[in-house]
């Protein structure tokens, strides 16, 4: 319980109140003695005043920072102090359901204020050489817009079948020694954390000739969408710069 609400209790308490209900309590109720509700509002005074905790009393799991760095990466998101301050306290609704659905989101809520984490996870990224600050300089593949335009999907049912049976063949080869993160990402996405394959990539290359549809494409290749979009991305820009036509209209999957 974070000191905000425990402040709320106590001043309910304080004021004759059930903090649950909003009921007036009993008047022979020992909440309503005097010194009871002067010590009470002590209480109230001194958490009111408390000094927030610094960076130094600041403890997370180190085996959580990675797993979430890991997973952004995963997600092809840049793992900044302020969205790994959102994910642990579960401040920011991310528009990508495998992280808010992560069982580490929110997991610090009640024990830290933003700012404080904010101030560690900047000095945990800079210790550790994480700080990129020109992300989009250094990826100008994520300036590609493809995949946020209208969805379109021509690929008929049989092609669709015959994408699934070749990402079959592919199949896995990160199958030892799997955290628990991967293992429950692979419960919904079985090829999640798995190396992108010149194969799979020349698969993804044709499919996006046909369709920018996410939830189909990862239904298809197994992997969550922030990864198959940031693939996309790349053959996309990679394609531009070579000035390559791509495949034809009637190429085959």
């Amino acid at each position: 319980m974070n000191i905000n609400k425990t402040i709320e209790i106590l001043e309910a308490l304080a004021s004759g109140c059930s903090p649950t209900t909003g009921e007036m309590i009993d008047s022979n109720s020992v909440l309503n003695e005097r010194d009871v509700i002067r010590a009470l509002q002590i209480a109230i005074d001194n958490l009111k005043t408390k000094e927030p905790r610094t960076i130094s009393d600041v403890e997370i799991d180190e085996t959580d920072i990675k797993a979430v760095i890991e997973l952004f990466k995963e997600e092809e998101q840049n793992p900044t102090s302020n969205k790994l301050v959102d994910f642990f306290l579960g401040t920011r609704k991310f528009k990508n359901q495998t992280l808010v659905l992560n069982q580490l989101y929110g997991k610090y809520q009640n024990l830290y204020q933003k700012g404080q984490l904010l101030d560690f996870f900047t000095q945990y990224l800079a210790d550790n050489n994480l700080i990129n600050r020109n992300n989009r300089k250094n990826n100008p593949y994520k300036e590609i817009d493809f995949f946020q335009k209208e969805t379109f999907n021509r690929l008929s049912a049989k092609a669709i079948n015959q994408l699934k049976e070749k990402i079959d063949v592919l199949g896995i080869l990160k199958t030892e020694n799997l955290s628990e993160y991967i293992q429950n990402a692979r419960i919904t996405h079985p090829r999640a954390y798995e190396s992108w394959t010149d194969t799979e990539k020349e698969l993804l290359s044709k499919a996006i000739e046909y369709t920018n549809d996410l939830d189909l494409l990862s239904d298809c290749f197994q992997r969550g969408k922030g990864s198959i979009e940031s693939c996309g991305q790349r053959l996309i820009y990679e394609s531009q710069n070579l000035q390559d036509d791509g495949p034809s209209a009637g190429a085959d999957l």
